[in-house]
């Protein structure tokens, strides 16, 4: 079975690759620089990728590494998806985010939901909350950085049940290999954590990230736009910081330990695990 992984040069789409490649999986990582392009942009790269595909792991980007936001991409990974479906791909694992079930349908993962849940193929969805990795390699070291090691962000003292992409990944992995069709899961880690709490661990830890002050949304985007990050980037990450400070990523699951059979890693096991250089 041939696994096309997209977004597989991302944060959790180069786990995914890493997970089914340990299983014994054959993996097509696709991203605009893989062997096999996949590119958004460019639905001619498309047929070539999905070639002898038989399941597909699927990410809606919602920014590059210069913070841009991709244009009309919905739209788009829903054409990917009718695609795949005249393609014979069989299965497909969309990777959406925490809460998208309850947002509108114009909303452009969840229109990719909607599709997909909709389609031909066997699906499962995943909804992560946010990665412990944007700690280290992600927007909110970046937005520490700026700050000489605070992190400003306007979610006040709301919790967030942050999750490791490595779990992601695994999850990923067991539901394109295992018996999961139809299913809907919520990812989350075992604990909520408030980002004080965050940055008190991570000052421990050497990361750059060494305190935390709560900020209101213009002082972020002001930061933010400093940063170079496209204005529609930042609308999107505002949003996301609006719910987390609604509280809606505060609740702790048990998707994980229930899809893997092991605990979900804490925060405390991903600083530990970081090698030096993410420390410096």
């Amino acid at each position: 079975m041939t696994v096309l992984v997209t977004g597989a040069s991302g944060k959790v789409g180069r786990r995914v690759v890493d997970a089914l490649t340990r299983r014994g999986r054959r993996v097509r990582p696709g991203s605009r620089r893989s062997a096999v392009r996949l590119d958004w942009a460019d639905p001619a790269t498309w047929q070539q990728a999905l070639d002898g595909v038989e399941s597909v792991f699927l990410l809606v980007p919602g920014g590059d590494d210069g913070h841009r936001s991709v244009a009309g991409v919905g739209e788009r990974v829903v054409s990917f998806v009718e695609a795949a479906e005249s393609a014979g791909v069989g299965k497909i694992v969309l990777m959406t985010a925490l809460g998208m079930q309850y947002a509108p349908a114009e909303v452009e993962q969840r229109a990719v939901e909607l599709r997909v849940i909709g389609g031909a193929m066997s699906w499962t969805v995943l909804r992560p909350n946010w990665f412990f990795q944007n700690l280290t390699e992600g927007p909110l070291r970046a937005l520490a950085e700026a700050a000489d090691g605070t992190l400003r962000v306007p979610c006040g003292d709301a919790a967030v049940s942050f999750i490791d992409a490595r779990d992601i990944a695994d999850a990923a992995a067991e539901a394109l290999l295992g018996a999961h069709g139809g299913r809907e899961y919520d990812l989350t880690g075992p604990d909520s954590l408030t980002f004080a709490e965050v940055a008190g661990r991570c000052a421990r830890a050497t990361l750059p990230i060494r305190g935390y002050e709560p900020v209101d949304d213009e002082g972020f985007r002001q930061a933010a736009a400093a940063l170079g990050w496209d204005g529609d980037y930042i609308d999107t990450v505002s949003g996301l910081f609006a719910a987390i400070a609604s509280g809606a990523a505060a609740d702790v699951t048990d998707d994980v330990p229930a899809l893997l059979g092991r605990p979900a890693y804490h925060l405390d096991d991903f600083l530990l695990g970081l090698p030096p250089e993410q420390g410096r």
